[in-house]
C-alpha cells in the first residue's frame, strides 16, 4: 500500500501526558519526533502518549466529531447554531468542502502515522524490558484499530497505510473497506495475543485486553453489514469475543454499575464499567482549560444543553453550564423511556435512566431577571424555576402548581418542548469548574461495559441464540430499573421475537436499547449506518421543521429539522475532503475518488 497523502513528516505536538492526575501516561513533551528520538525508551513512551492524545479530537469532546457521530439521528436533531449541514443533511452545507469531515480526516490520519512510528520503531529500542515494548505496541494497535474503525465508518474506503510517512506523497489511492477491516482485526488480534497486553490498565486511560475484547467484539458486529461479500463467521465472532468479556469480567476488574447515576459520577470517569476513555485534569496547561473554543479542549457539557438561562429566574450558572445547545433530543429519544405498561404519574418512571441521565428540573438561581424573560418577583433562590417532563401534565398536577405561593414554575411537555427548550443529556455535567464557559476536566468515556452486554446480545440474536439475547439485554435493563421493578425491565425471548415492546421488535428493539443506553455516547450515525435504518428512522423520528411554536415559557420558538426532507441514499457515507481529491488528481495509481452523490 502507498503511503499516507497526509504530510506528516513529524509527530505532532503532544499534548503532555493525558491522565486524572498529572503522572498518569507522563512524559517530557517534544514538538517533534523523528526516528532517532523514537528509538530510545523516551521517544517511543512518548510517541505513544503521542498516539493517546488525538483521542482528545476525535471525540464527542469537539463539537465537529460531535457532528459526524450524533447529529442527523433519531436521537439529536437541529440545535440553535454551530451547524454544518450534518443535523438536516443541507445539500448546500454538507459537501466536500465541510470543515468537520476535512478536519476529521487529517486529525485521525495523523495519529494513524503516529501510531505507525511507535509500532515501526520500537523494536530498534534498547534498554526497555522486552515485555514493556510488547506492551507499547499492543496499546498502540488498539488505538490505531479505533483510528482506522472511524475512518472506514465514516468514509468507507479509504486510504490504507501501516508504515510510518516521513515525507508528503501524493500517489495515494483508496483501499477497500473489507481490506481496512482486516487490518483493524489483525491489529485487535495481535493485541489478544496471550501477555501482549496487561488485563488492567497500568495507569487510567490505557487500553487493555478488555478494550481490545471490546472494540474486535464491535468490529465484527460491524463488518456483518459492511462489506460484501460478507463474512459467514462475524456475528459468531461478535458474540465470542464479547461474552470473553462478560465470563472473565472479575479477571478484567470490569462489570455494570449497581447504579446506573454511578455511571457518569463526577470522579468515576475510571470506574469498574470504563473500557476506555480520553483523560484530562485540572492542570490549565496539560487539559487546555479555558473559556475559549480550542482544540484537545473536554466541551462535551456544553453541546447537548438547552437555553435554561433563557428560563424565568435563571442565570447562566457554572453548576448548569454553558448552553451551546448544538444537540437537541428528538421526541423519539424522549418518550424511549417510558414502558407501554405505564400510566399517569407513573409514566416514564420505571426505567431510571431518564430520571438519572437527564436534566429536568431547574432551581432559580437569580431574582433580577436579567434575561428579560420577566419572572417571578416573590420566588427565593433554590425555588423551582422549570420541570420538563416527558408526558402529558395531569389537571391536577397543572392545578396544583397554579395554586403554589410563590407562584407557577414553568412546564415544558413533549407538547411544547422547542429548540431552546427541552430536555437534555446530563452524563457529562462538570458542576465544578471555575467558570459557567469553562471546559471540562473530567475524562470522557468512550467504551462501556454495558454496550459489552448490548454487542452480543444483538450478535446472539442474529445467530439464533434469542434466549441468550434476551438475557444480555436483561442485564442492561435490570441495572436501570427503579426499586422494585426490576420485573417490569425485563423482556422474554417472545417479546424480542415477535411481540411488541415501544412498537418495536428484533434488531429495532435492540436499536432503542442502545439509545436508551448510549445516548450522546456512540456514533448514533454508524450505528444507524450499519443496521441499515439510518433513513428509516431519521425519517420516522426527526419531526419536520417549524419555525414558530410555542415554548414552555409561552413565547415563541422554533423546533424541528429538515433532516427526513434531505436525506439520502447516500448519506450513509460522508464526503471525502475535497483537498485529498484535489492533491491526488493525475497521480500514477488514480487518485482519491469522491463518495457517490457528493460534489
Amino acid at each position: 500500500m502507498k503511503k499516507s497523502l497526509i504530510p506528516v513528516a513529524a509527530l505532532g505536538l503532544l499534548l503532555a501526558a493525558t491522565g486524572c492526575k498529572k503522572d498518569i501516561l507522563d512524559e517530557n513533551p517534544r514538538s517533534v519526533l523523528v526516528p532517532s528520538f523514537l528509538s530510545t525508551p523516551q521517544g517511543v513512551q512518548s510517541g505513544l502518549t503521542g498516539v493517546y492524545s488525538g483521542l482528545r479530537n476525535i471525540t464527542v469532546t469537539t463539537v465537529e466529531a460531535a457532528y459526524l457521530t450524533v447529529q442527523g439521528t433519531d436521537e439529536f436533531m437541529r440545535g440553535i447554531s454551530g451547524n454544518q449541514g450534518f443535523e438536516d443533511y443541507n445539500p448546500g452545507l454538507l459537501n466536500a468542502s465541510a470543515s468537520a469531515t476535512t478536519n476529521q480526516w487529517n486529525i485521525i490520519y495523523r495519529y494513524i502515522n503516529d501510531a505507525n512510528a511507535v509500532i515501526q520503531y520500537a523494536g530498534t529500542v534498547q534498554g526497555l524490558a522486552p515485555a514493556t515494548l510488547t506492551q507499547i505496541v499492543s496499546e498502540a494497535k488498539i488505538l490505531r484499530a479505533y483510528y482506522y474503525f472511524q475512518l472506514v465508518q465514516y468514509y468507507g474506503d479509504v486510504p490504507l497505510s501501516l508504515a510510518f510517512v516521513d515525507a508528503p506523497n501524493k500517489d495515494v489511492v483508496r483501499a477497500p473497506k473489507a481490506d481496512v477491516y482486516n487490518a483493524i482485526i489483525k491489529d485487535l488480534s495481535d493485541a489478544l495475543v496471550t501477555g501482549a497486553i496487561a488485563d488492567r490498565p497500568a495507569q487510567p486511560g490505557r487500553v487493555t485486553r478488555a478494550t481490545a475484547l471490546h472494540l474486535l467484539a464491535k468490529v465484527y458486529l460491524t463488518r456483518a453489514t459492511s462489506v460484501t461479500p460478507r463474512v459467514a463467521d462475524d456475528y459468531t465472532n461478535a458474540a465470542k469475543y464479547a461474552e470473553e468479556l462478560i465470563a472473565n469480567r472479575a479477571r478484567y476488574g470490569v462489570d455494570l454499575e449497581t447504579d446506573a447515576a454511578n455511571v457518569f459520577a463526577e470522579g468515576n470517569e475510571n470506574g469498574k464499567e470504563v473500557l476506555m476513555n480520553v483523560q484530562y485534569n485540572t492542570d490549565p496547561t496539560f487539559t487546555g482549560l479555558s473559556d475559549n473554543d480550542g482544540p484537545g479542549q473536554n466541551q462535551s457539557s456544553f453541546y447537548f444543553r438547552g437555553r435554561y438561562d433563557f428560563l424565568p429566574n435563571m442565570a447562566r450558572s457554572v453548576i448548569y453550564g454553558r448552553p451551546y445547545a448544538r444537540f437537541i433530543s428528538t421526541p423519539y429519544l424522549i418518550s424511549n423511556y417510558i414502558l407501554p405498561t405505564e400510566t399517569g404519574r407513573q409514566v416514564g418512571s420505571t426505567d431510571t435512566r431518564w430520571s438519572k441521565w437527564y436534566t429536568q428540573m431547574w432551581l432559580v438561581n437569580t431574582l433580577t431577571s436579567s434575561n428579560g424573560t420577566g419572572g417571578r418577583t416573590n420566588v427565593t433562590i433554590g425555588d423551582t424555576a422549570a420541570l420538563y417532563l416527558n408526558r402529558d401534565l395531569l389537571p391536577a398536577e397543572r392545578a396544583r402548581i397554579n395554586s403554589r405561593p410563590g407562584g407557577a414554575y414553568v412546564v415544558g411537555t413533549p407538547a411544547n418542548f422547542t429548540t431552546q427548550f427541552s430536555p437534555y443529556i446530563n452524563k457529562y455535567d462538570d458542576p465544578t469548574r471555575s467558570s459557567p464557559n469553562r471546559s471540562s476536566d473530567r475524562p470522557l468515556i468512550l467504551l462501556r461495559f454495558a454496550e459489552t452486554y448490548l454487542i452480543a446480545a444483538e450478535a446472539n440474536m442474529y445467530l439464533g441464540n434469542t434466549g441468550t439475547a434476551v438475557s444480555q439485554l436483561n442485564a442492561v435493563r435490570e441495572r436501570a430499573a427503579a426499586p422494585g421493578k426490576k420485573a417490569d425491565m425485563d423482556i422474554t425471548a417472545v417479546q424480542l421475537a415477535t411481540a411488541t415492546v415501544n412498537g418495536h421488535t428484533g434488531i429495532d428493539f435492540i436499536l432503542d436499547e442502545r439509545a436508551r443506553e448510549l445516548a450522546g455516547e456512540e456514533s448514533r450515525w454508524a450505528e444507524l449506518v450499519r443496521t441499515g435504518k439510518l433513513l428509516e428512522r431519521v425519517k420516522a423520528y426527526v419531526p419536520a421543521y417549524v419555525g414558530v411554536r410555542t415554548s414552555p415559557t409561552g413565547g415563541t420558538d422554533t423546533y424541528g429539522s429538515d433532516a427526513a426532507k434531505n436525506i439520502q441514499p447516500f448519506h450513509t457515507l460522508r464526503p471525502i475532503p475535497q483537498q485529498e481529491i484535489d492533491r491526488t488528481v493525475g497521480q500514477p495509481g488514480g487518485g482519491i475518488k469522491q463518495n457517490s452523490g457528493y460534489n
